[in-house]
């Protein structure tokens, strides 16, 4: 038998020529000082990129300098304590405009530390364009590695992929940062790889490029007690099974069935998917008649495939940020996360709303309703669940809230030999206008 020989760069290089995406993975090293992972998602009430900026810049200093009321792009004296640590924040897709992202991270990059913000961004604060142009794009790239104390290489693999696509397309445009263990500000554009109906359009500059740039952060702890967090930022129907222009060119499927792409080491896990999303939901009614919400078909089915089909997702955390109402208008919200665990006996807050994968004995596996009662009770047995911020139960009177809860354990992280907790120590802030500076803060709402 001829002896192995280990594969050549230029056999190395044709493997992934094969693969129907080009690959972004960067490595950011981070402090963890647990084994929890606390978690942040924003609801604003309405579609309004006008005051998004506002809403931005109170959620973060909420958690960063909670006696700031907002980010000051002149100020000199940025304070760098935080009142709540957090390790991930999710706001909606197509939510902040490039030039106010430009303004944060200069402030920003003055920090010691900070947990990883998820913002869909937009080119401008007009209501009826969120797509970028390439050369929108380019100069977006430019005026971030001018950013004060920037990684500028996590830009490199974007940048190459942008060298490729022509000046004609237009995409939709993701932003994932945070502040390493060096004082380093590490950024992460990531593009749209699945249009949605609503980026289907006669007209050129509303009708959406789908991308093919898969894009991974793993985020590696200084302290090696702790496990490595890898996270894949998504936009809205990245999540879904949708028609794609290219047959089957999925970011979930394609982490796992094109994983060659990321070339010799790929992770082995993804830990937590985040989306930021602009999403309609589905309103239902009770027996008794009461209205409840739940989250989209497809997204319930991408939960489920996740965890039973895709290797690399089977422990995998989704984290969910969308509009309380969106364009039309047409009902949303339920931001909150999925985690592929039992849903626990102990009840959630009165501003959560849950449904769970499982059955009664004798019957097969569905989404739990309310008409299901206590789904914990009476037999019912779950495989996981969703835990999301009641839109009906909280109304619509604040101009945004703040959903924050702890992933207790990873999934990854639990063992079999007990039950694992999930999703914990749920808190809500409400977006309230602060009469002494006239500015727009988070606070914490006691219910």
């Amino acid at each position: 038998m001829a002896p192995h020989r280990p594969a050549s760069p230029d056999q190395k290089a044709a493997v992934r020529d094969k693969s129907k995406f080009q690959s972004n993975i960067l490595l950011w090293p981070v402090i963890r000082s647990s084994r929890t992972f606390r978690v942040y998602v924003v609801e604003p009430k309405e579609y309004r990129p006008e005051v998004h900026n506002n809403i931005f810049d109170a959620a973060i200093n909420a958690l960063v300098t909670p006696e700031r009321t907002r980010i000051d792009p002149y100020a000199t004296d940025f304070a760098s304590s935080r009142d709540d640590l957090f390790d991930l924040i999710t706001f909606p897709e197509a939510f902040l405009p490039q030039d106010e992202l430009l303004s944060a991270l200069r402030v920003i990059s003055s920090l010691d530390s900070i947990g990883c913000v998820h913002v869909g961004l937009r080119p401008t604060k007009a209501p009826d364009q969120h797509l970028f142009s390439v050369q929108g794009i380019r100069d977006l790239v430019n005026s971030l590695s001018g950013t004060p104390r920037i990684k500028t290489s996590d830009l490199d693999a974007f940048s190459h992929w942008l060298c490729e696509q022509s000046d004609e397309k237009k995409f939709n445009i993701g932003c994932l940062f945070t502040i390493d263990t060096d004082h380093q500000l590490r950024v992460c554009l990531h593009p749209k790889l699945v249009r949605s109906k609503f980026e289907v359009s006669p007209l050129h500059e509303n009708h959406m490029a789908e991308a093919d740039l898969l894009t991974l952060v793993t985020l590696l702890p200084a302290d090696k007690v702790f496990f490595s967090v890898t996270l894949q930022p998504l936009l809205c129907s990245d999540a879904l099974h949708l028609d794609t222009d290219r047959p089957q060119c999925w970011p979930l499927e394609g982490v796992n069935t094109d994983a060659s792409c990321f070339g010799d080491a790929p992770p082995d896990h993804v830990d937590i998917v985040s989306v930021a999303t602009c999403t309609p939901q589905q309103d239902q009614v009770t027996l008794k008649g009461e209205q409840y919400r739940t989250w989209h078909q497809e997204y319930l089915n991408s939960f489920t495939r996740a965890a039973s089909e895709l290797p690399r997702h089977r422990y995998s955390t989704f984290v969910l940020s969308n509009f309380q109402t969106i364009p039309g208008p047409a009902a949303g919200g339920l931001s909150g996360a999925f985690i592929p665990v039992p849903l626990p006996r102990a009840g959630f807050p009165s501003f959560v709303t849950t449904s769970s994968w499982g059955r009664f004995p004798g019957s097969g596996n569905r989404w739990s309703t309310p008409d299901d009662c206590a789904a914990t009770g009476k037999g019912w047995s779950s495989l996981g669940y969703i835990a999301s911020l009641d839109s009906v139960a909280i109304g619509g009177l604040a101009a945004a809230y703040m959903l924050g809860f702890t992933v207790h354990r990873l999934p990854r992280d639990t063992t079999r030999w007990r039950p694992p907790e999930g999703l914990v120590d749920f808190q809500l802030r409400r977006a309230m206008d602060d009469p002494e500076s006239g500015r727009m803060v988070f606070r914490k709402q006691e219910v």
